[in-house]
């Protein structure tokens, strides 16, 4: 299999998902937001390289939301929000959510709660075995997207102190997805099987 990671060193980006889907609800198209991103610099980036990668790698994962979600994202709470966006992640980044369906989902329901910076290199060390892309990625790439997901669980708080939670979504939220939404990944949010 063929993985692109959309994740980098600031993997989550959430204040500035915020902000590319605030202007999407407000009716702007996406080449607008991407005109407004390098123009404005809104996203609030160094240079126009960066701006132009963030934007796009945003507009990706929001593109895999309906209104609905979109809406909830900007509208709930923190946590629920944050699930909302890592939900997104999953959908537009296969690596990433082989990683929350492998590592993350499986440790959470044998109520293994630790989770290391090894638990990441060794999924990688696996998924190379698997794809030629993985594999001919340096140690340091792999070191650097192992610290890329333990963040984004931090952000999303998904992870305390090295020790993995449950997701808690709002209940709205949570019917919604589990009608409208990828049961796996639906279940991966919540860290049980439904």
């Amino acid at each position: 299999m063929s993985y692109q990671t959309t994740l980098n060193t600031r993997p989550f980006m959430y204040i500035e998902t915020k902000k590319v889907a605030q202007r999407l609800q407000d009716g702007q198209t996406s080449a607008e937001v991407r005109t407004a991103a390098l123009t404005q610099n809104f996203l609030q980036l160094p240079s126009r390289a960066r701006q132009s990668a963030v934007v796009n790698t945003i507009l990706k994962r929001l593109a895999t939301l309906d209104d609905y979600l979109v809406h909830q994202f900007l509208v709930a709470d923190r946590e629920t929000s944050s699930l909302i966006l890592v939900y997104a992640l999953m959908i537009s980044d296969q690596l990433f959510q082989e990683f929350m369906r492998q590592i993350y989902f499986q440790k959470i329901v044998s109520m293994d709660t630790a989770l290391t910076k090894q638990d990441g290199l060794k999924f990688l060390a696996e998924k190379s075995t698997q794809s030629t892309k993985v594999a001919q990625w340096t140690a340091a790439t792999q070191s650097r997207l192992a610290s890329a997901y333990l963040q984004v669980l931090r952000d999303c708080n998904l992870l305390r102190e090295g020790q993995l939670a449950k997701g808690i979504l709002a209940p709205d939220v949570a019917r919604y997805l589990q009608q409208h939404g990828e049961q796996v990944l639906y279940e991966v949010l919540i860290g049980s099987r439904v």
